[in-house]
């Protein structure tokens, strides 16, 4: 009887101790573990996850927010330079516009007029070989143009007339009619339509010798022109 009794007291202690010694297993063997991870406070494995989840979470969104930027400061600048070229083209058109009306405007209403025979004209009267010798120089002179020309520049040895050179004057010319307005041409009138047009230059005074001279030998020139047709 004594023995049954002392053989349950010495499980009663067994079963007590197991109740101590496996909280303080549990404890030392995590205490084990984070002293293996390394120096200070260690975190059960949960509260490691927690942690981690939450830094990665904060890297996320923070590399999320450089990206949102770096792609806004991209569209920002697409879009700057996207304004740029629009101006780029608007002021391309804008010129472009202008040189087109310059062109469509083409000589001064002043030039238009300025060629035309005035009102009351009368020429220049003079020896006509006289004026046809001077007419041969000044056919020559570069320096009544502004940019280097002379009238046979375009016309040596009759060359660049147009077929309708051969018509008595007055008559109709293509440069006459598209630049100037002009239906009918006197011969005179194209000479001072060749000073303002191709040479650069103010019309010759109207009335003057140098305009009787290249008129005369511009005569010389069509009698040439109509025998080599």
């Amino acid at each position: 009887m004594s023995t049954d009794k002392n053989r349950k007291e010495l499980l009663r202690k067994l079963s007590r101790n197991l109740m101590v010694s496996v909280p303080m297993m549990t404890v030392v063997a995590v205490a084990g573990f984070n002293a293996s991870s390394g120096p200070g406070l260690g975190l059960i494995p949960s509260a490691e996850a927690a942690q981690g989840e939450a830094e990665g979470e904060a890297k996320g969104e923070a590399e999320g927010a450089a990206k949102g930027e770096g792609e806004a400061e991209s569209r920002a600048e697409g879009e700057a330079e996207g304004r740029a070229e629009g101006e780029g083209e608007a002021e391309g058109k804008a010129e472009g516009e202008a040189e087109g009306e310059a062109e469509g405007e083409g000589v001064s209403a002043k030039l238009k007029k300025a060629v035309r025979r005035p009102e009351g004209y009368t020429p220049y009267q003079g020896n006509v070989a006289d004026l046809r010798a001077r007419g041969e120089k000044l056919f020559n002179d570069t320096s009544l143009s502004s940019n280097g020309l002379a009238c046979a520049t375009c016309h040596a040895n009759g060359a660049g007339y147009n077929a309708t050179f051969k018509n008595e004057y007055p008559h109709a010319v293509a440069m006459g009619k598209r630049d100037f307005g002009m239906d009918m041409v006197y011969l005179d009138e194209m000479v001072q339509i060749c000073m303002v047009a191709p040479m650069a230059a103010e019309p010759l005074e109207w009335g003057s010798e140098e305009l009787a001279a290249l008129t005369e030998y511009s005569r010389v020139q069509q009698k040439e022109f109509i025998d080599k047709q």
